[in-house]
């Protein structure tokens, strides 16, 4: 079948509008995102789709604002144009998600598809025909204007981005239930003019796509719209002290609001104090890492204070548990979170984590699974204070254990360089689901 610019390849949108399912029924905080290489950044891992990257302004911006996203695969292709984008459009729409997330563009004027002076509105058309398949099955859209790439470094390749983004402006005005988010300002330098595109200095490593640092800023921008137009819903963190691991299981972690302020281990050099059932852990032993705990102002438990001075890029310092066999069984649909803080304006970071590790035993296989995951560790991040809420994606044991099987929660701080830090982690848990 031959695709021809702004059409689905023989599917109207009509009949895109029936797979709807009634609005009402559309959950609005479910996000399906469709795009090129920076929606495709969401994951690290292309096959299981476990480990969420620090690279994603989605990530980000999801984690500054409670968790309050649910985000699950992602339809994003790498190098893809946005007519090439139209493929995966119905199954985005058929996953079901309230909220259809679009980032294309840059590959289209790239490529001056289909030809030099049209390609901004051919990416418009196309962008434009998504977004109303997706109104039509009940979603709210969100289109990200595009920022371009240094490398399209001319009149006519920025006059095309420039064109793209005043269709989307004009769109947007003049569309219900669609949201056009503009990050330029907040990742551009100054220095860009109508012949040169530039990111802010430490924003991106290629010129295209942005690395831990832009991406916490570009999601900070991307988090103040969500907050208008997803509702808030019942928070994940714990709120009380009656979630204990004997309650039904949903809880498996001991002392996960820190209620018990000392008694946990030290590990491999590092000092201080740390809360009973838990480890703090330095991984280099030129890091120093400075554990304490002080009473959080809920009432409820402690936080855990991790004083950090790094000496070069990739050293990492640890908040772990590792969970009780008899609080786990195989099937266990699980999923970790904390409730993190970045305190200061910290130059050294190069992310702070979450990690998730079930083996299945001896000789058997490690699972791993993450949220906010750095894919190079001398690629800076976040710089300045951010309350961050960190949770990894619902994953089910593996039903075959071996001998000596573990699962073991994670709080990971990682360096770009030498400096200080400190961390606050108010909370951490593991919770057990009933379904994915």
């Amino acid at each position: 079948m031959t695709r021809t610019s702004g059409a689905l390849g023989g599917a109207s949108v009509k009949s895109l509008s029936n797979l709807n399912v009634l609005p009402a029924r559309r959950l609005p905080h479910v996000v399906a995102a469709l795009g090129d290489s920076r929606i495709d950044a969401i994951y690290l891992d292309a096959s299981t789709r476990r480990n969420r990257g620090a690279r994603s302004p989605l990530n980000w911006a999801n984690a500054l604002i409670g968790h309050r996203l649910v985000i699950g695969d992602d339809y994003g292709v790498s190098g893809d144009r946005t007519d090439q984008m139209l493929a995966r459009l119905a199954a985005a729409i058929a996953s079901g998600a309230g909220l259809l997330y679009l980032q294309g563009g840059v590959n289209d004027i790239a490529q001056n598809y289909p030809t030099a002076g049209t390609s901004g509105a051919t990416a418009f058309a196309n962008l434009r025909t998504m977004a109303e398949a997706g109104r039509a099955a009940g979603m709210q859209v969100v289109i990200e204007a595009e920022v371009g790439a240094q490398n399209l470094n001319t009149a006519a390749f920025v006059t095309q981005i420039n064109e793209l983004n005043a269709l989307l402006y004009e769109y947007g005005e003049e569309t219900p239930g669609v949201h056009i988010h503009d990050a330029r300002s907040v990742v551009l330098n100054a220095t860009s003019s109508d012949t040169a595109v530039a990111f802010k200095a430490g924003y991106t490593s290629d010129g295209t796509h942005p690395i831990p640092k832009g991406a916490a800023y570009w999601g900070e921008s991307l988090a103040a719209l969500l907050t208008q137009i997803i509702p808030s819903r019942a928070q994940l963190l714990g709120r009380n002290r009656i979630e204990l691991p004997s309650n039904g299981r949903r809880q498996l972690l001991l002392n996960h609001l820190f209620q018990t302020a000392t008694g946990g281990t030290l590990s491999n050099g590092a000092t201080g104090t740390v809360p009973s059932g838990w480890t703090g852990h330095r991984v280099s032993t030129s890091t120093t890492a400075a554990f304490s705990t002080q009473a959080d102002a809920s009432g409820l438990g402690n936080n855990v204070v991790i004083d950090a001075t790094f000496t070069a890029a990739g050293e990492e310092i640890r908040l772990y548990q590792d969970v009780n066999v008899a609080n786990w069984l195989p099937g266990d649909i699980v999923e970790v979170y904390a409730d993190v803080q970045i305190v200061g304006n910290p130059t050294c970071l190069a992310s702070v984590n979450l990690y998730l590790g079930h083996n299945t035993g001896s000789g058997g296989t490690t699972y791993d699974s993450f949220d906010l995951l750095h894919g190079v560790t001398s690629e800076a991040g976040p710089d300045h204070a951010m309350s961050l809420t960190l949770k990894t994606r619902p994953y089910v044991l593996n039903p075959t254990v071996g001998a000596g099987p573990f699962l073991t929660a994670r709080a990971r701080i990682y360096s770009s360089g030498a400096g200080t830090a400190q961390i606050i982690v108010k909370q951490m848990g593991v919770r057990r689901r009933s379904a994915l």
